[in-house]
């Protein structure tokens, strides 16, 4: 297995799982100054990748609303909202990782989406989160297939999705709103066949 379920739960947290260095841990609301911090501490960096917000997005009162949102989804299986810590420091958070848009029914399915703290990367951390957190949605949440969406000027993410044993399916046009414009997406999947080649 490329993670394990930690029911050994830290103050701040509703679920949590662990890879051999990370701990990725859904937050209840009152970790709300450390998500802050972390958004604000890369707002330059992720303003390039992700999609636009507003000033009153950088609160914490606004990020407390986000985190019960986030709870609220999760409980109802909507939701798998990741925030990524190293094991050893659970204060500082260098990236979100999100089981997103989860569709039951005939469909199984859902999409990847996931941001790094600037100092985090080159560490390999993300490829070690999508992996685990992909796993995780084979094989706790019984999905089928796991989307990702990715800018195609953006070649990190796109090698990292690939890498992970993605397959590219096509473009989605003017997908998100992006620094201050609708841009459109690579279009990747991924299903529970492609988990051994995610091992390697």
């Amino acid at each position: 297995m490329l993670y394990r379920i930690d029911y050994r739960l830290k103050r701040d947290e509703i679920f949590a799982i662990e890879t051999d260095r990370l701990r990725l841990s859904v937050l209840r609301k009152s970790a709300a100054v450390k998500v802050c911090d972390y958004y604000v501490r890369n707002r330059a960096f992720h303003k390039k990748w992700a999609q636009t917000q507003p000033d009153s997005y950088f609160t914490v009162r606004t990020q407390k609303d986000y985190l019960k949102s986030d709870a609220s989804q999760f409980w109802d299986d909507r939701l798998v909202p990741f925030f990524v810590f190293d094991k050893n420091d659970h204060e500082k958070i260098i990236g979100r990782i999100s089981l997103f848009n989860i569709v039951r029914g005939g469909m199984q399915s859902a999409a990847v989406g996931y941001h790094q703290d600037e100092e985090a990367c080159g560490n390999g951390y993300m490829t070690e989160a999508l992996k685990a957190v992909c796993q995780f949605g084979f094989k706790e949440i019984k999905l089928h297939r796991i989307e990702a969406f990715i800018l195609p000027c953006n070649e990190r993410s796109l090698k990292l999705i690939r890498r992970c044993g993605f397959s590219q399916e096509g473009l989605r046009k003017s997908y998100m709103h992006i620094n201050g414009k609708w841009e459109d997406h690579e279009s990747f999947a991924l299903f529970e066949e492609n988990l051994k080649e995610m091992k390697k």
